[in-house]
């Protein structure tokens, strides 16, 4: 059994404290990140594996850190997006669109290795046999489709029949095409900006070199953690370049999270894989919540051996129904009663939270009937760039 030292005078096993989802919380300066470092630690410590989303590049320097700095050294492979990362990506809302959006890049990939002719994949007078055959050919992809033919794509989707229902269309439907211009707009706006082809391995201009530092596939990291005992080591995904765009950061964070989701649910042998996402509030969508990779994991990766640690400042920056998916708590300071009411559990300790210190914490929960108070481990080889600047 693997057991993990919270204090000097507690140690539990991993299964009890993060098989039902561990949540960390707690003002800034509180705690929580050390916390969360004291149980990876336990965990890579007994060879579990670990994985870290850092938003502002402060666990880079941990031990055994293999780091995938997005944008610098690392990237996410645009061909391996399917149809759906394409529409978070994106962020195409309308159901229709989104079909639409998945049918042209297949149709992309048959026009450049089916049909192995550059431009768009016609469908206008094309027969639903001929399609069909087409489809049926295409299980590897191995040549890159070029995004900047979306749109061009786009259209060919909208094909419509008039008197011959045994052809995909005759003419365009030009009303149902135009629901995706505001898309349209999006796609040739993201796809020319630089930071956007090098975050996502596009092929940029021949009169502009490649980043000589760009060599890792992120994805290819998360397959291989995803199924593999660590040899001790964490994967830290540093988010840092993009921490002023809040908006992508939600969106790399959701096709890295839902990516990894997918490769544990494909695995049919894996090992457990704790992921902490720290300052998890930056990256919940919540108008998006059911389609987000964060709220997928808390609801269904404990079925594949995914484990979710989640550090935020208040319960109050997370929707009540992902704070639902959470069966356990580490609660450091908190300052206000309406950040407690979201933790019923939690109810009548509310003068003992608001006088914690730093370090200082309730542990909570299923399995922590009544909490636990606990003097947090700290573990020096474990400390992360967190130092408040003094004032002089």
């Amino acid at each position: 059994m693997i057991s993990i030292p919270l204090s000097e005078e507690l140690t539990v096993s991993a299964d009890k404290l993060l098989q039902q989802h561990l949540l960390i919380v707690g003002a800034t300066g509180s705690g929580k990140s050390t916390s969360a470092m004291t149980i990876l630690h336990g965990l890579m410590a007994q060879n579990q594996t670990t994985m870290i989303v850092d938003p502002t590049g402060e666990y880079t320097h941990l031990p055994n850190a293999v780091v995938a700095k997005l944008g610098y050294n690392a990237y996410i492979d645009y061909e391996k997006l399917t149809g759906q990362d394409l529409n978070l990506l994106f962020g195409v809302d309308d159901s229709e669109v989104q079909e639409k959006l998945s049918d042209a890049l297949d149709s992309l990939k048959i026009q450049k290795n089916i049909v192995k002719q550059p431009g768009v994949y016609t469908k206008i007078n094309r027969t639903w046999d001929d399609f069909e055959k087409d489809m049926h050919q295409l299980y590897h992809y191995p040549q890159p489709v070029d995004l900047g033919l979306l749109p061009e794509q786009l259209r060919q989707e909208y094909a419509m029949p008039v008197d011959n229902f045994d052809v995909i269309g005759q003419k365009i439907d030009e009303s149902g095409f135009a629901k995706c211009l505001p898309l349209i707009r999006r796609i040739k706006r993201l796809t020319s900006q630089q930071r956007f082809q090098q975050l996502y391995h596009m092929p940029l201009p021949e009169d502009e070199p490649a980043p000589a530092n760009m060599q890792t596939d992120v994805m290819y990291l998360l397959r291989l953690f995803a199924g593999h005992r660590s040899d001790h080591k964490i994967l830290v995904i540093d988010c840092s370049l993009f921490a002023d765009n809040l908006a992508m950061g939600k969106v790399i964070v959701s096709l890295l999270t839902t990516a990894l989701l997918r490769e544990k649910q494909q695995l049919k042998h894996s090992v457990p894989v704790t992921l902490l996402i720290d300052e998890a509030h930056r990256y919940v969508m919540a108008d998006k919540l059911t389609t987000n990779g964060i709220f997928r994991i808390a609801r269904e990766g404990r079925k594949s051996g995914l484990f979710l640690m989640l550090t935020t400042q208040s319960p109050l920056d997370l929707p009540a129904s992902l704070l639902g998916q959470f069966g356990h708590y580490l609660v450091h300071q908190l300052n206000t009663s309406s950040e407690l009411a979201q933790l019923p559990v939690l109810q009548d300790y509310g003068q003992q939270i608001a006088h914690q210190n730093v370090g200082q914490a309730l542990l909570a929960g299923n399995n922590f009937v009544p909490p636990k108070a606990i003097d947090m481990l700290f573990i020096s080889e474990m400390n992360h760039h967190t130092t408040t600047p003094q004032f002089f």
